[in-house]
């Protein structure tokens, strides 16, 4: 890894969007990590909102596994499996998923989000993901008493900078005494994760110099998701960050530039994930940010 981060990076890295309406009001900040913790952080995101009625968003499945230390109020969670039952979660860290899931929240919430590369995800938290895998899981339940400390800590610190400082600490920290999986599953990892899910599994299972069994069977181990599974994960995920973005984008080049043989390919796909088509994931977009209404 490179340096240990310093206490303040002396630049102001946060960027903060803003939204108010007559069903509530959101701020966020966004920050890019440390760069010692590059290809292990993807981004930070520290947020507030306070909601008349209780909103509920889709959390579709994607390539990051997010921390999030929450300041006030549970999160509300419905799994797809049982979307009639909400369940409420302080902080927790969540693993790979192969399906989406409804996060909701009423009245006043604020908290800090990290999202995770699956690697930085494994060495955050020191053991395999198969564990996390279609999870949310409490962070006491993973790190005890200092679960509680960090969150009191990020909690008393005066602002989103220097929050983030703190968080880059932590992460650096724990990363950096970690032990790595094996370094043919890392690269197996960062190959499919730079091709966005359009790679061949058996060339890398011929490359790691396994079986296709026994590299899917590692690879499920050490990360959460198969091989095969996480490609379309990683596919689907490049679609979805394409359309949070502004703007309608023609979705037949969408579906050719994320690997999927024609558009009803990824129509299909698309609806297997999400509960939605991506016309309809279009229309439940939320301004400034603020995710996609469920």
């Amino acid at each position: 890894m490179d340096a240990e981060p310093g206490i303040n990076r002396g630049i102001n890295r946060v960027r903060t969007v803003r939204h108010e309406s007559a069903a509530g009001w959101w701020a966020m900040s966004f920050a890019d990590p440390h760069p010692a913790l590059r290809g292990y952080v993807r981004s930070y995101c520290g947020w507030e909102e306070d909601m008349v009625t209780p909103l509920w968003r889709i959390e579709p499945p994607g390539p990051d596994l997010p921390l999030i230390i929450l300041f006030e109020a549970p999160v509300l969670a419905r799994e797809s499996v049982d979307f009639g039952r909400p369940h409420a979660f302080g902080s927790f860290v969540a693993g790979l998923y192969d399906r989406h899931t409804l996060v909701g929240s009423g009245g006043r919430m604020a908290g800090i989000q990290a999202n995770f590369t699956p690697l930085g995800a494994r060495l955050l938290l020191g053991q395999p993901l198969d564990a996390f895998a279609n999870r949310m899981v409490e962070i006491a339940d993973v790190w005890g008493a200092e679960a509680d400390r960090l969150t009191s800590r990020l909690a008393e610190l005066p602002g989103w900078e220097s929050r983030f400082d703190c968080l880059d600490r932590f992460v650096y920290a724990r990363i950096a005494a970690a032990t790595r999986p094996c370094v043919r599953l890392i690269g197996s990892l960062e190959t499919l994760l730079a091709s966005r899910g359009q790679v061949r599994i058996d060339s890398l299972a011929r490359r790691a110099g396994w079986s296709r069994r026994h590299f899917g069977a590692e690879m499920r181990r050490e990360f959460g998701l198969g091989p095969k599974t996480l490609a379309r994960v990683l596919r689907l995920g490049h679609a979805v960050e394409v359309l949070r973005a502004e703007g309608e984008p023609r979705l037949a080049e969408l579906a050719a530039d994320c690997g999927y043989y024609d558009q009803a390919h990824f129509s299909r796909d698309f609806h297997q994930f999400t509960g939605m088509t991506p016309r309809e994931f279009l229309g439940r977009r939320l301004p400034d940010g603020g995710g996609v209404s469920a």
